[in-house]
């Protein structure tokens, strides 16, 4: 059963369960064909395409946090996942799309010592207020960067999506140049903690569950808020007294 996270507005936000896996790889294969228009998809080819992802998640559930957002009839109008590096085994989608020489795990792990990769993003294309969900959905994949000094996001992105992060002030790196994957034209990028943290800044107040800890910096008057009770994913936060926590720290 997926655990409810908070509701913000007209929508609410969710941890996906393991059961709820092939939901997730329907969907986000589904809308990736619907934005890029794919025309001449045959079944087979999606079908294909849907086991893929469900393996792959199923692979990485444990060492991830899928977030989904619904709307009112209870269906998902959008999709991200998070995954600690660190802790995982396995390779990540990004090496195996590009090849296995195109970062240096350990080389990054020493220079920002937590390595996250971000994948799954899918917004439904019917769903009006794309910016706002676009938002909610990256407030809360890059909120476990921010429990640490130091962080690094490793992510695979299509060129509409890249342009919308930059526009939101995340100062995005290519890795390499695209190739086709799913249905549209692929990019592999890194971003640091400290390329999310206008963004973060910018759009926090979105997440009201989000606590800054004003003592570690001087932070503009706008993002020091009271603590909320609050439903984070599993691994997100450490409880504390009545409520559960998560610290963000920006330098």
């Amino acid at each position: 059963m997926d655990r409810f996270i908070t509701k913000f507005e007209e929508i609410t936000l969710w941890q996906l369960s393991k059961e709820s896996l092939f939901s997730l790889a329907k969907f986000v294969v589904d809308e990736n064909y619907i934005h890029h228009q794919k025309v001449g998809v045959n079944k087979e080819t999606c079908v294909e395409e849907y086991q893929m992802i469900f393996t792959e998640e199923s692979i990485f559930f444990d060492y991830s946090s899928i977030v989904v957002a619904k709307d009112n009839a209870g269906s998902i109008i959008g999709s991200i996942r998070v995954m600690n590096w660190n802790l995982n085994p396995n390779i990540i989608p990004l090496m195996k799309l590009f090849g296995e020489n195109l970062i240096n795990k350990i080389k990054l792990k020493e220079e920002y010592e937590h390595i996250w990769h971000v994948g799954r993003f899918a917004v439904q294309k019917a769903y009006k207020d794309k910016v706002k969900l676009f938002k909610l959905l990256m407030l809360y994949a890059i909120s476990p960067v921010f429990r640490y000094d130091r962080g690094v996001l490793l992510a695979e992105v299509d060129e509409k999506l890249l342009r919308v992060m930059r526009a939101m002030k995340i100062d995005v790196q290519l890795l390499s140049e695209g190739k086709e994957y799913i249905g549209s034209k692929t990019i592999p990028v890194m971003v640091t903690k400290n390329g999310l943290s206008e963004f973060m800044l910018n759009n926090v107040a979105m997440a009201f569950d989000l606590h800054f800890d004003v003592e570690k910096t001087q932070l503009p008057e706008r993002v020091k808020f009271k603590s909320r009770m609050q439903n984070y994913p599993f691994g997100y936060c450490d409880a504390i007294e009545t409520y559960r926590n998560l610290q963000v720290y920006i330098r």
